[in-house]
């Protein structure tokens, strides 16, 4: 049984979301680390015939889960990512909240960009880091994340991923102090 792909259908669904967001082809491209042909063609009806390799960057940068665009052309409709259930983070108690702050992590990780969202609720979380920069009130905040499909419980795997970690935490510490001027 052969089950009929309405290529215009998936079209026209990329194309609104994008437009929603406001995006111009050429940001769906930068965003979703794909070429502005890729776009291109992808919103034009006649633009495939079999799904391209690009469809999962494609899917995440539009906040759709993995398989959406299949969905999307056998009549169905996109599934949206939703951010991981997150309980709201105290600030440390020597830092003073911004007023624009939303007092939640979850309205915090719900306006991450969606390509970051997945990355966050697919892979497994190995660790974490807050850096404080130069520049009072700047922090780089970083997630190392494993992919699922080499998640391990392997305990030589989970140390060897922690020294990498480790490795590159101490670069990023080393740039994150470095000795250049900064505006004040």
């Amino acid at each position: 049984m052969t089950t009929t792909r309405d290529w215009k259908r998936l079209a026209e669904a990329i194309r609104d979301v994008r437009k929603a967001r406001g995006w111009r082809q050429e940001d769906l491209a930068e965003a979703a680390g794909i070429g502005y042909s890729t776009v291109q063609r992808a919103e034009s009806s006649d633009g495939y015939k079999t799904m391209p390799l690009t469809i999962d960057k494609i899917e995440r940068t539009l906040g759709w889960t993995p398989g959406s665009a299949r969905a999307v052309l056998e009549g169905g409709t996109p599934t949206l990512l939703t951010p991981p259930a997150a309980a709201p983070v105290p600030p440390a108690a020597d830092t003073e909240m911004p007023a624009s702050a939303s007092g939640d992590a979850a309205g915090f990780v719900a306006r991450l960009p969606a390509r970051i969202q997945h990355e966050l609720a697919d892979g497994e979380l190995v660790d974490t880091d807050v850096i404080e920069l130069q520049r009072k009130g700047m922090r780089l905040i970083v997630f190392a994340t494993r992919d699922p499909e080499q998640a391990t419980e392997d305990r030589a795997e989970k140390a060897e991923d922690i020294r990498e970690w480790t490795r590159v935490q101490r670069r990023l510490r080393g740039l994150a102090s470095d000795e250049r001027p900064v505006d004040k």
